[in-house]
């Protein structure tokens, strides 16, 4: 399934985060489409190369030509994915919230996300990914519990009305999610991202809890190529923020022209 956004010819494919979020995109492709056509693909595989594939034949069937992916948080990780695989594909790939490429960053995450949370939102946390990470009750409920303490905790100051409702999948999310953690924990999540072709850039909120360093450092070390932007007072979700939505908008749209 896909969402279409404005008019043909549809250039530009956003991709939503979680996994297993399907419509958190959306506020991302309506500002989009107010100047370009925009793909909003609802992923549903449950290993990462099916996604992969899956979005190819969304892309095929949706698309012509190369495409620029915007892939926001867990999507940022499957958009350079995806134009690792399939290079012939991808003209760009703009990451929106990307988390830490390298392991050695993860503990910050953690740390920086609660800070923003009372001792019952942490607590509640932990107990949360314990569940999630076990198999154990209802996923789904878990998942969308999950989101709603992460968006309160790795927002700066996000406008309430520009939230988006999500397509919760908590079982998408469990395997996915495992298997894209072991690609990190590996080193294998890195390389592939060392071998993306096309031209990438970052854009991160400077209080995101994802460190920008997690994902500029890693492949400075490798000498890839990238141009980044880190947004003052903002944090995971640029384009929900009060104080930086505008200026998200005039990067974004810079490199979608560009």
């Amino acid at each position: 399934m896909v969402r279409k956004h404005g008019k043909e010819p549809y250039h530009i494919v956003v991709l939503h985060g979680g996994p297993g979020a399907a419509g958190s995109a959306f506020g991302l492709a309506r500002l989009i489409s107010k100047e370009f056509g925009v793909l909003e693909p609802m992923q549903s595989k449950y290993t990462i190369m099916e996604l992969e594939e899956e979005l190819m034949g969304q892309i095929e069937e949706n698309c012509f030509g190369k495409v620029i992916l915007a892939g926001h948080s867990w999507g940022a990780w499957l958009a350079g994915l995806f134009a690792e695989r399939f290079p012939d594909k991808v003209e760009k790939v703009i990451l929106i919230g990307c988390g830490s490429l390298d392991e050695a960053y993860v503990s910050q995450i953690g740390e920086r996300r609660k800070r923003n949370m009372s001792s019952e939102e942490a607590e509640e946390f932990d107990q949360i990914l314990r569940q999630l990470e076990e198999g154990f009750g209802e996923k789904d409920e878990y998942l969308r519990r999950l989101g709603e303490i992460c968006d309160r905790a790795d927002g700066y100051q996000e406008e309430e009305y520009l939230r988006d409702k999500a397509e919760v999948n908590g079982d998408l999310y469990e395997k996915v999610w495992k298997e894209a953690a072991g690609l990190r924990k590996s080193g294998k999540l890195l390389e592939r991202f060392g071998r993306i072709s096309c031209p990438l850039v970052l854009i991160q909120g400077a209080v995101d809890p994802h460190p920008s360093e997690g994902v500029i450092q890693p492949l400075r070390e490798r000498n890839v190529d990238m141009k980044s932007y880190v947004l003052e007072q903002c944090g995971h979700t640029p384009w929900r923020e009060k104080y930086a939505r505008e200026e998200f908008a005039r990067v974004l749209f810079s490199e979608l022209e560009g």
